[in-house]
Protein backbone atom coordinates (compact mmCIF):
# COMPACT_ATOMS: atom_id res chain seq x y z
CA UNK A 1 0.00 0.00 0.00
CA UNK A 2 1.12 3.54 -0.61
CA UNK A 3 -0.12 6.80 0.23
CA UNK A 4 0.12 9.05 -2.66
CA UNK A 5 0.25 13.08 -2.40
CA UNK A 6 -0.76 15.17 -5.20
CA UNK A 7 0.04 19.22 -4.46
CA UNK A 8 -1.67 21.23 -6.95
CA UNK A 9 -2.63 24.84 -7.55
CA UNK A 10 -4.96 24.77 -9.98
CA UNK A 11 -7.59 23.87 -7.62
CA UNK A 12 -10.55 23.76 -9.87
CA UNK A 13 -9.52 20.08 -10.48
CA UNK A 14 -9.68 18.82 -7.13
CA UNK A 15 -13.32 17.32 -7.45
CA UNK A 16 -12.98 16.14 -10.75
CA UNK A 17 -9.76 14.23 -9.79
CA UNK A 18 -11.14 12.95 -6.23
CA UNK A 19 -14.76 12.10 -9.06
CA UNK A 20 -12.04 9.91 -11.09
CA UNK A 21 -10.31 8.34 -8.24
CA UNK A 22 -13.49 7.23 -6.72
CA UNK A 23 -14.78 6.06 -10.49
CA UNK A 24 -11.78 3.97 -10.71
CA UNK A 25 -12.35 2.20 -6.88
CA UNK A 26 -10.29 4.24 -5.21
CA UNK A 27 -11.26 5.87 -1.70
CA UNK A 28 -11.17 7.83 1.19
CA UNK A 29 -8.49 10.82 0.13
CA UNK A 30 -8.40 13.58 1.63
CA UNK A 31 -7.73 17.70 0.64
CA UNK A 32 -6.08 19.91 2.53
CA UNK A 33 -5.23 23.57 1.83
CA UNK A 34 -1.81 24.30 1.23
CA UNK A 35 0.84 27.24 0.84
CA UNK A 36 3.38 26.85 -1.01
CA UNK A 37 7.29 28.17 -1.12
CA UNK A 38 6.54 31.41 -2.92
CA UNK A 39 3.88 32.45 -0.85
CA UNK A 40 5.53 31.79 2.37
CA UNK A 41 8.76 33.71 1.45
CA UNK A 42 6.81 36.29 -0.47
CA UNK A 43 7.04 39.12 2.13
CA UNK A 44 10.36 38.41 3.52
CA UNK A 45 13.07 40.73 2.29
CA UNK A 46 15.34 40.23 4.88
CA UNK A 47 16.98 37.15 3.74
CA UNK A 48 20.05 37.35 2.35
CA UNK A 49 19.34 34.57 -0.70
CA UNK A 50 15.30 36.17 -1.31
CA UNK A 51 16.57 37.61 -4.47
CA UNK A 52 17.99 34.21 -5.66
CA UNK A 53 14.58 32.50 -4.04
CA UNK A 54 12.12 34.91 -5.68
CA UNK A 55 14.03 34.11 -9.19
CA UNK A 56 13.92 30.67 -8.86
CA UNK A 57 9.78 30.86 -8.02
CA UNK A 58 9.45 33.07 -11.22
CA UNK A 59 6.06 32.58 -12.76
CA UNK A 60 4.36 31.29 -9.57
CA UNK A 61 1.66 32.96 -8.27
CA UNK A 62 2.60 33.73 -4.39
CA UNK A 63 -1.10 34.49 -3.56
CA UNK A 64 -2.53 31.54 -4.65
CA UNK A 65 -3.21 28.63 -2.07
CA UNK A 66 -3.39 25.12 -3.35
CA UNK A 67 -4.60 21.91 -2.33
CA UNK A 68 -3.19 18.76 -1.19
CA UNK A 69 -5.07 15.76 -2.16
CA UNK A 70 -3.65 12.36 0.04
CA UNK A 71 -5.30 8.98 -0.52
CA UNK A 72 -4.06 5.26 0.44
CA UNK A 73 -3.33 3.43 -2.68
CA UNK A 74 -3.79 -0.59 -2.61
CA UNK A 75 -0.18 -1.30 -4.66
CA UNK A 76 -1.77 -2.80 -7.41
CA UNK A 77 -4.22 0.49 -7.95
CA UNK A 78 -0.91 2.98 -7.84
CA UNK A 79 -0.26 2.95 -11.84
CA UNK A 80 -4.78 3.04 -12.14
CA UNK A 81 -4.60 6.32 -9.83
CA UNK A 82 -1.78 7.96 -11.16
CA UNK A 83 -3.14 7.70 -14.81
CA UNK A 84 -6.56 9.08 -13.32
CA UNK A 85 -4.74 11.82 -11.88
CA UNK A 86 -2.81 12.52 -15.13
CA UNK A 87 -5.54 12.69 -17.27
CA UNK A 88 -7.27 14.94 -15.00
CA UNK A 89 -4.42 17.44 -14.55
CA UNK A 90 -2.48 16.55 -17.64
CA UNK A 91 1.87 16.84 -17.70
CA UNK A 92 3.11 17.75 -14.30
CA UNK A 93 6.53 17.85 -15.21
CA UNK A 94 5.56 21.31 -16.38
CA UNK A 95 6.85 24.58 -14.59
CA UNK A 96 4.28 24.98 -11.45
CA UNK A 97 1.90 22.18 -12.91
CA UNK A 98 1.95 20.04 -9.33
CA UNK A 99 3.45 17.25 -8.05
CA UNK A 100 2.79 14.12 -7.37
CA UNK A 101 4.53 11.20 -5.04
CA UNK A 102 3.80 7.95 -3.35
CA UNK A 103 5.25 6.73 -0.15
CA UNK A 104 5.33 3.16 1.18
CA UNK A 105 2.89 2.81 4.09
CA UNK A 106 4.09 0.44 7.11
CA UNK A 107 1.27 0.30 8.36
CA UNK A 108 -2.34 1.73 8.53
CA UNK A 109 -5.37 1.41 11.14
CA UNK A 110 -8.51 2.71 10.54
CA UNK A 111 -8.09 2.04 6.75
CA UNK A 112 -10.13 -0.59 4.95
Amino acid sequence: MQLLFLIIKRTELVDDIMKALAGAGIHGGTVIDSMGMAKSISSMDNLPTIGLLREMLKGEDPMKKGKTIFVAVEDELVETAKSVILNITGDLTKPNAGVLFGVPITFALGIK
